[in-house]
């Protein structure tokens, strides 16, 4: 306490500001609390309540001291020493300081010898006006400026949790450790040395990971602690040095472990150059929308606890270290790490009123697995990486097993009886062309068939016809209206989709649209929906009202076919490399933003950015340009299948016709195109690929003229369609369904 005046520091309010007070004349008293009068079995239990008690009291930092001792007797020779510490003095570098001075301070005092320990040259308060002195003007805007363009618009972390979110956040907390084999710590520890990074940034790359695979977020942000002690003349001072970084990386386009690892690298370096900004200057400057359900910048913390811990060790004393849960967590979740002979020691400090302790024992064996099989395969994507246990693999095949076993009982018990096939008396079905097998045309079999009734009956002979062709024409049906189609398309799938800002709605109702408004002599290019979004529909229905007096027609291709169709090399590259759309609303030209996110607020447009995890760019003249990595080719969620799925046709500029090519180019450049797309790694993507790509499309299509009332539906993933330059008044109404977020992506 005489040595380090920061523990003896109190905090008056002078003139409306802070101001510390470095107390003289102090008097320290280390109370003694007897508990031997207890029986031996409770003795321990009761110190654990008064601790966790007096852990809850608060400091008075006016009065003071900031810095309180209590002894408790449990025995003749047990005694357990409670230290209890306000973070504005003391920071985990000073608990091994502490522990430091005290054993020597004790041995020299038990021996009747004066300290031995050198005068503390610097104090606490001479750091304090240093830092003032020197973090201003320049070197204050160059670290002010690099924090802000590394966090603007930095995302909401939003995991799954077991209970909703109170408003405002508890900080009821609980805890759950877990250890790491040495053998897998020892393969961690080759890996680092491999990659060239330190255990923490490969650590915090792996935690990166378990976070996008819960969340589904490609843009997270953590919280760090840094120790803040890079002067040799403070190594050795107790208080409060620490200072919070925030880590935010990108994990967008499902990159291999170790791309993720460079860019944590870089990230972390970087951090650590302009890591003397405080954290409360730069949530002051960076004014984050404040909400009382999180806390700012980021809401998940990661710790790798690597500050000098010598051991205690006294004369004839043997002392073991005590840690008391408090109960409380100032943040959703925190991983505390710590590097032991052992192995790797984590402990998670998380919120109790947001996640239940199985959940945590979950979490902690799904790091566990994901650190195993990223030592095993390091240059996997990391959409690939394991992560389920053992135990959750078997009980998953167990409950295979049951459930087949169930599905063979039920079928072996139940009484045969006759089926009468949905196409009976009442539809035929037929192909527009010999040879062809898409679309599978349905038309009624009999008189004023009511279109709507019957799939209404027949979902399941409708969902199986569709899986196998891709791709149903109803046609012949007496279905006149708009509302009708709307019918028959929820009879379908009762869930249609209501907001889409790419296509205008329709007058009679929110959940059908009219088709892209495009000038009639343009083609629209072969595309799957929204396949270049966050999320697409599975389903789409088009609705002939008038159809138009020559050409217009609605070309589709099987995406199965086209995917075989592709060079397997170019397949193979399309796979790793997936397609960034980039995209500049310009109003007048193409769909403007305000039309789009059917808004004109800007804050609920980066919202809805980061939650799509859509990189996004104001620009000059209230434009918008967004840029979204997403798979080219994927696996059918229902069939298995793979596929060809994407917009790169509708996006890329060489798919447009020459003179309008070159004009856009003239008029704008690349970089301000309407649309446009590039590799993942925003590399372009040559014009002779894209050639091979529309050869293999050509050589897929099928065409066929509508007629008034058809009602033509698709699997968006199965099959793309495209739209041709018509004369004449042509109406077509679109409605989707059954929306499929990305995942993984």
């Amino acid at each position: 306490m005489r040595r380090h005046e920061v523990l003896r520091t109190v905090f008056l309010e002078v003139g409306g500001r802070p101001t510390q007070s470095i107390i003289v004349d102090f008097a320290f008293e280390v109370p003694v609390t007897v508990l031997d009068d207890l029986a031996q079995e409770k003795r321990e239990a009761e110190f654990v309540r008064l601790a966790k008690e007096e852990s809850q009291k608060p400091f008075d930092l006016e009065r003071g001291p900031v810095f309180r001792c209590q002894l408790f007797r449990l025995g003749e020779e047990e005694h357990m020493l409670l230290v209890n510490v306000h973070h504005i003095a003391f920071d985990d570098w000073s608990t091994g300081i502490l522990i430091q001075e005290v054993a020597t301070l004790y041995g020299a005092f038990r021996a009747g010898q004066p300290s031995p320990l050198a005068e503390v040259s610097v104090q606490y308060g001479d750091f304090a006006v240093w830092q003032r002195q020197w973090l201003r003007d320049e070197a204050l805007e160059e670290r002010l400026a690099y924090w802000k363009k590394k966090l603007a618009g930095v995302p909401v972390l939003k995991l799954p949790t077991d209970c909703p979110r109170s408003v405002p956040v508890s900080y009821r907390g609980a805890r759950y450790g877990f250890r790491m084999s040495p053998e897998l710590t020892k393969r961690l520890e080759a890996l680092c040395r491999h990659k060239e990074v330190t255990p923490f940034m490969l650590l915090v790359a792996v935690f990166k990971v378990l976070l996008y695979r819960y969340s589904e977020q490609t843009d997270i942000a953590i919280g760090t602690p840094i120790a803040g002690r890079n002067r040799q003349e403070i190594e050795n001072l107790i208080g409060f040095f620490v200072n919070t970084l925030v880590l935010r990386t990108d994990l967008s386009g499902n990159p291999s472990f170790t791309e993720l690892l460079k860019r944590v690298r870089e990230t972390t370096l970087g951090a650590y150059d302009h890591q003397d900004l405080p954290f409360e200057k730069l949530v002051e400057a960076l004014r984050p929308e404040r909400n009382l359900s999180h806390t700012p910048l980021f809401q998940v913390l990661f710790v790798l606890q690597n500050a000098p811990m010598p051991a205690l060790e006294l004369p004839d004393l043997t002392l073991t270290p005590l840690e008391i849960d408090n109960g409380t967590s100032k943040f959703n979740l925190a991983l505390l790490m710590k590097e032991t002979e052992q192995g790797l020691v984590a402990t998670w400090n998380y919120n109790a009123d947001l996640f239940d302790p199985t959940t945590i024992t979950r979490i902690s064996g799904h790091f566990e697995t994901l650190l195993g099989s990223i030592v095993t395969q390091p240059d996997a994507r990391i959409n690939s990486l394991k992560m389920l246990t053992e135990a959750e693999k078997q009980k998953h095949i167990m409950e295979e097993v049951k459930h087949k076993e169930g599905k063979l009982k039920k079928f072996m018990y139940i009484k045969p009886k006759a089926v009468s096939l949905p196409q009976g008396q009442l539809i035929k079905t037929d192909y527009l062309q010999p040879g062809q097998t898409l679309p599978l045309v349905v038309q009624p079999d009999v008189d004023d068939l009511d279109l709507v009734e019957w799939a209404q009956g027949n979902r399941e002979f409708i969902e199986t016809k569709l899986l196998e062709h891709g791709a149903i024409l109803f046609r012949s049906f007496n279905l006149n209206s708009v509302s009708a189609f709307e019918n028959l398309a929820q009879a379908i799938c009762p869930e249609l989709f209501a907001e889409y800002g790419g296509l205008p709605r329709a007058e009679t109702s929110g959940k059908v649209y009219g088709s892209t408004s495009y000038p009639p002599d343009q083609a629209i290019l072969f595309h799957n929906e929204s396949s270049h979004l966050h999320r697409w529909p599975l389903k789409i229905w088009f609705f002939c009202v008038q159809s138009a007096q020559q050409g217009g027609e609605t070309p589709i291709v099987d995406c199965r076919k086209v995917y075989q169709l592709i060079d397997p090399k170019l397949r193979e590259q399309f796979q790793q490399k997936q397609v960034m759309y980039v995209r500049n609303y310009i109003k007048g030209l193409d769909v403007s933003w305000q039309e789009f996110f059917r808004t004109t607020d800007r804050d609920v447009v980066e919202e809805y950015c980061r939650e799509a995890t859509i990189d996004f760019e104001w620009l000059s003249g209230n434009g918008l340009r967004t840029r979204k990595v997403n798979p080219a080719i994927t696996k059918h969620p229902k069939t298995g299948e793979m596929v060809f799925f994407n917009q790169i046709q509708l996006h890329h500029v060489s798919c447009l016709e020459s003179a309008v090519q070159e004009s856009l180019l003239s008029l704008f450049g690349e970089d301000n195109l309407p649309r446009h797309a590039y590799w993942g790694d925003h590399s372009p993507i040559k014009d002779s690929v894209m050639e091979k790509i529309r050869a293999a499309y050509q050589e897929a299509t099928i065409s066929f003229s509508w007629q008034q009332g058809d009602v033509l539906m698709l699997d968006n993933m199965l099959i793309a369609h495209g739209h041709n330059p018509y004369v004449g008044t042509r109406k077509i109404m679109v409605t989707m369904g059954e929306m499929i977020r990305s995942k993984g992506i």
